[in-house]
């Protein structure tokens, strides 16, 4: 009987450990998440009908996710909360490691910068790691994922994208779907716009994810803002 108390006890305990009310900014984000989901729904219904184009992407298609991912406060916020409400302890610990890992490498790639210049970065000859939040092939926060990763689609084949630079007698890239990004933007627009209404510069509250995510969680490697 004792161990059936104990058992409920620490089970309550757990709940109210897990247990995270959901912030305005959280709901705000989900919302212009889900918009984003339904524009490119329709965008990539548009592309198939018309065109007969169907993205190639599917689990296990990954090498976008050693990509530089930038995102926001709103959605840094959004991730965070996710994060601290959906993954155990342990779960928090191994992403917090691979996430140390990951700014060990970013620290030493030359021209460094974790804001948004970085979508043109200097190249490294060092071995680009794969975003913290991607286990075994598969995105750990696919519903809370960024509207970059939302909006992301190819229709060639996956192995084009397997190469972050061309080898040697590969001609053809990867063939992006950039009408989908399009579609979105419209929403993208408005998360920047809740940002600039709270005085802040949307411009400077970019950074890639890794960066966010560390200084979210409040992890003791993170970027001092």
């Amino acid at each position: 009987m004792d161990q059936v108390s104990n058992s409920g006890l620490s089970k309550r305990r757990e709940y109210s450990k897990r247990y995270i009310p959901q912030t305005p900014e959280e709901d705000f984000v989900s919302h212009i998440y889900h918009s984003v989901d339904d524009a490119a729904g329709r965008e990539l219904l548009l592309l198939r009908n018309r065109n007969g184009i169907i993205p190639t992407c599917k689990r296990g298609c990954d090498e976008c996710c050693k990509q530089f991912i930038l995102i926001n406060r709103a959605e840094a916020h959004a991730l965070g909360q996710f994060i601290r409400r959906e993954f155990s302890a342990g779960e928090i610990n191994g992403l917090m490691l691979r996430t140390r890992q990951w700014h060990e490498w970013n620290d030493t790639r030359p021209g460094r910068d974790p804001f948004i210049s970085v979508q043109h970065p200097a190249s490294s000859s060092g071995h680009r790691p794969f975003c913290p939040l991607l286990i075994q092939g598969s995105c750990s926060v696919y519903s809370m994922r960024p509207i970059t990763c939302r909006t992301h689609f190819v229709c060639s084949d996956p192995a084009f994208c397997r190469f972050s630079e061309k080898p040697s007698g590969l001609e053809n890239g990867p063939r992006s779907l950039p009408t989908v990004v399009t579609a979105t933007n419209l929403f993208s627009k408005r998360l920047n716009d809740s940002i600039k209404k709270l005085g802040s510069d949307s411009a400077c509250e970019i950074m890639l994810l890794p960066h966010w995510l560390a200084i979210e969680m409040c992890w003791d490697f993170a970027l001092t803002i």
